[in-house]
């Protein structure tokens, strides 16, 4: 858990964030330096929540927490290869071990590869309120030199989902300074990004 920069934690001290590493990924993209693996067969998704679960017990034995937690994010690797019951039951071990404060935002990352329309209304019935969605770029091109499992329109495709869903606060990531890109198309992937009207849009430099 790593301490927030809202100042509204009460006399316990400031309000806490907590991340959530899944590891696992369809397939490695080549570009990528975090911790991330193929996804085995089966997906030890309930082991894995476990030993999550455990490991935070471990850690408020150690470092109780003294202030609500205002943001859960669940990055990876591809937190969408979880089950709805897996992240269910993992945002339950929480709130049965940690105060999560009201209006606690939980934010998972998809990728357009992994989304499903059952799977994202699982995940909004389990508590997760915030999607962050990896589009990367919206040039079939470009993704394909990233080596991205989708294109242009499951990345649309993607977004529609999480509407439909009910999620009303989804994030984008778009990345540039991608190979051979020059500023006009960096412009266009910026400008169909914003297009799509999500809450947010986070713009990363490509990092080797």
């Amino acid at each position: 858990m790593i301490p927030s920069d809202r100042t509204s934690g009460g006399p316990g001290g400031p309000p806490l964030a907590l991340y959530i590493h899944i590891p696992w990924c369809a397939r490695k993209c080549p570009y990528c330096d975090f911790s991330s693996r193929p996804t085995p067969t089966p997906l030890p998704e309930t082991a894995y929540v476990e030993a999550l679960l455990r490991d935070l017990e471990e850690e408020l034995r150690l470092e109780p927490a003294a202030a609500p937690v205002i943001s859960v994010f669940l990055g990876g690797g591809t937190p969408s290869l979880l089950s709805g019951r897996a992240v269910a039951d993992l945002l339950e071990g929480l709130g049965a071990r940690l105060t999560l404060a009201p209006d606690v935002e939980i934010t998972l990352e998809a990728n357009p590869d992994s989304a499903e329309a059952e799977r994202f209304a699982a995940y909004r019935a389990a508590g997760v309120n915030r999607l962050s969605i990896g589009v990367q770029s919206l040039r079939a091109e470009a993704l394909a030199r990233l080596g991205r499992l989708h294109g242009p329109q499951e990345a649309r495709t993607a977004f529609r989902l999480g509407r439909a869903a009910g999620f009303e606060n989804i994030n984008l990531d778009l990345m540039y300074g991608l190979p051979d890109q020059d500023l006009d198309q960096a412009g266009e992937d910026l400008r169909q990004g914003l297009d799509l009207g999500s809450e947010h849009l986070s713009y990363y430099q490509l990092t080797l």
